[in-house]
């Protein structure tokens, strides 16, 4: 063969490389992101790389690539049963251990597993009491991470241990008593108080949200002082999920309460003042095409994305689910 062909055929082939490379870091991430057929969503949360978990009351944990929209089980379905099931809700990855911490729920415990390979690690019960308990969603910071409880006025803290390193004993979590507020009426409030949480990223600052009161509250992790947030909107409707960037809340508002679930889906976006004791509605954005029951989101990039838990529709085992992706910068006035 001709030595030039054969020089330019190389030449194009090494040239080829990056421009593919280019190409496959470029794909956009699709809008929309297909989790677990017949697995009602709860919990979300984001790990490594563009790696997402999207968990359900059933017991499952759906490990899936936010740019491909591959996914695999990562932990299986637990009960099979939506009328009675609740073994896992709010998630979050702690990225020093690649943990995966889960909410328990009804169970009032909370699992550790491991982020790449579903693997349980530890398993904490939090609510000791005789009280009926609903262990909801969970904020991790440095030295700790914090769960709310939906049915009792509480937050519980599971101390951790240089780099994020757990404590060997199952009952190592506290209690931290909340105000009067959070405490319900059994027979006029069926839920939820505590609901979604994030914390700063200092870790010294934890944002509560009070479902059933549309209202936020910080908690000062260093004195246990707990202040309402004045926020000039106001916030309505049931505060479920929390996602922060900086100093902007986004809090996923899947209907209004009282009331039956219905198509209103809403992130509702607050600027927080400095001293995060009051802020400011600036935003709602919705998306009536991709939006069913939002429950939980984080942020990843310029964008947010949440899972849809489909409150409306009785999940069936063909009953499909997925993640939608919104964006977060400012629209342009």
């Amino acid at each position: 063969m001709n030595k030039r062909l054969i020089l330019g055929m190389v030449a194009l082939t090494i040239l080829a490389v990056p421009i593919q490379a280019t190409i496959a870091r470029d794909k956009p991430f699709p809008t929309i992101v297909d989790t677990l057929t017949g697995s009602p969503p709860e919990g979300f949360a984001i790990g490594k790389g563009h790696t997402a978990y999207n968990s359900s009351p059933l017991g499952s944990i759906y490990k899936v690539d936010l740019r491909s929209g591959q996914g695999e089980v990562l932990v299986p379905v637990q009960n099979p049963d939506p009328l009675s099931a609740c073994v896992i809700l709010g998630m979050r990855v702690d990225p020093r251990t690649n943990y995966l911490y889960a909410a328990g729920c009804f169970n009032g415990n909370a699992f550790v597993y491991d982020a790449d390979t579903g693997a349980l690690i530890m398993e904490y019960q939090l609510n000791n009491s005789p009280e009926f308990g609903v262990v909801n969603d969970l904020t991790i910071t440095k030295d700790a991470v914090y769960f709310t409880d939906s049915f009792r006025p509480v937050l519980y803290r599971l101390p951790l241990s240089k780099n994020g390193g757990l404590p060997l004993n199952p009952g190592a979590a506290t209690e931290i008593p909340l105000p009067d507020e959070f405490i319900l009426d059994p027979e006029n409030d069926p839920c939820c108080g505590g609901n979604g949480i994030v914390s700063t990223p200092n870790g010294k600052t934890l944002i509560i949200g009070h479902s059933n009161l549309a209202r936020l509250y910080r908690f000062d992790t260093a004195t246990g002082d707990v202040d309402q947030i004045a926020v000039d909107g106001p916030l309505t409707g049931f505060l479920d999920g929390i996602a922060m960037q900086g100093d902007t809340l986004y809090i996923l508002t899947p209907y209004d309460f009282p009331g039956p679930p219905v198509s209103i889906d809403r992130i509702q976006v607050v600027e927080l003042d400095k001293g995060n004791l009051s802020g400011t509605l600036v935003d709602t954005i919705t998306d009536p095409d991709n939006l069913d029951g939002v429950a939980s989101g984080a942020i990843f990039g310029n964008s947010l994305y949440v899972n849809n838990a489909r409150y409306a529709t009785f999940p069936e085992p063909n009953t499909p689910y997925w993640l939608t992706k919104l964006n977060t910068r400012p629209k342009k006035k």
